[in-house]
């Protein structure tokens, strides 16, 4: 009786967690690790493969931004990428990993943020 329960709770984990990807596989959610960048009118972004990507809350107006600086390592929940530049995307989930300081976002990244007036100089 015991292994019969344990089995089906196994199954229904496992069953979840398909559902769940192909939930996010059919929605464009995907999930990425970089660091946050905190310009200056606000406006929160996580450098993804050396790009910065502006976030913003899919729905609803709470800040789901945790108390972040710029070089903090983050997790996120978002939509697909726009892309322009910097790129855009949707936030479901933010989770700060560590701390961090500028030293943290390539140099090149914050050098064109500057040039578009996102940072200052």
């Amino acid at each position: 009786m015991k292994k019969r329960i344990l089995l089906i709770s196994l199954l229904s984990v496992v069953l979840i967690l398909i559902l769940g990807i192909l939930f996010m596989a059919k929605n464009s959610i995907s999930f990425s690790t970089g660091a946050c960048i905190v310009a200056d009118n606000g406006r929160h972004l996580i450098v993804i493969d050396h790009s910065p990507v502006a976030m913003h809350r899919v729905s609803g107006e709470e800040s789901i931004f945790p108390d972040l600086d710029t070089g903090d390592k983050i997790f996120v929940i978002h939509d697909g990428v726009a892309e322009s530049y910097p790129g855009k995307t949707g936030v479901y989930f933010i989770l700060k990993l560590s701390d961090g300081d500028i030293n943290d976002v390539p140099a090149e990244v914050i050098s064109q943020l500057r040039e578009l007036g996102w940072l200052a100089r």
